[in-house]
């Protein structure tokens, strides 16, 4: 049993009251990004693809990174995906394209290249109406990854958005 101090007292908790305590309301738990991510990458092999996919928190930190065996590169390009994502509660597939045309919202991308990628197949998740993190395919076509970020999502739509 852990214990918790609070204000000078000292309370028992049970693991999952624990959890329950640190973890704020509508938040992204860590089963939930492992499931949100092997989804992702199980809907890419469905189609014959071997793909990256990372979930990350509200902030845009790592929760998760997966990779296919098979997959040809590293799992750089998904944690920046989702990060990008939530830092602009904007899908990738819409970022694409505004990167091109916005030479404001381009710079703001080309200042943190080792952080931000606006490429499709990343989404924003939410969860009681809030922002609680991102999800990011990657390796595969830009095409691919958007579809096999969003039959995860969809897989999970009675927790995220």
């Amino acid at each position: 049993m852990k214990r918790i101090m609070i204000a000078g007292m000292l309370l028992a908790a049970t693991p999952a009251a624990a959890q329950a305590q640190a973890q704020a309301p509508g938040a992204l738990d860590l089963p939930l990004a492992i499931d949100l991510a092997r989804a992702a990458i199980d809907a890419c092999a469905a189609q014959g693809l071997a793909a990256s996919a990372s979930v990350v928190d509200a902030k845009g930190n790592p929760l998760v990174v997966l990779r296919a065996e098979a997959s040809p590169k590293p799992p750089i390009a998904a944690p920046r995906k989702a990060a990008t994502a939530v830092q602009f509660d904007a899908a990738g597939s819409v970022m694409e394209p505004r990167e091109k045309v916005d030479p404001a919202f381009a710079a703001l991308i080309a200042a943190e290249p080792d952080r931000l990628n606006p490429h499709g197949g990343s989404l924003p998740l939410h969860a009681g109406g809030q922002l609680v993190g991102g999800l990011a395919v990657a390796d595969v076509s830009h095409e691919a990854a958007d579809a096999c970020a969003r039959a995860a999502l969809a897989r999970f739509a009675d927790r995220v958005r």
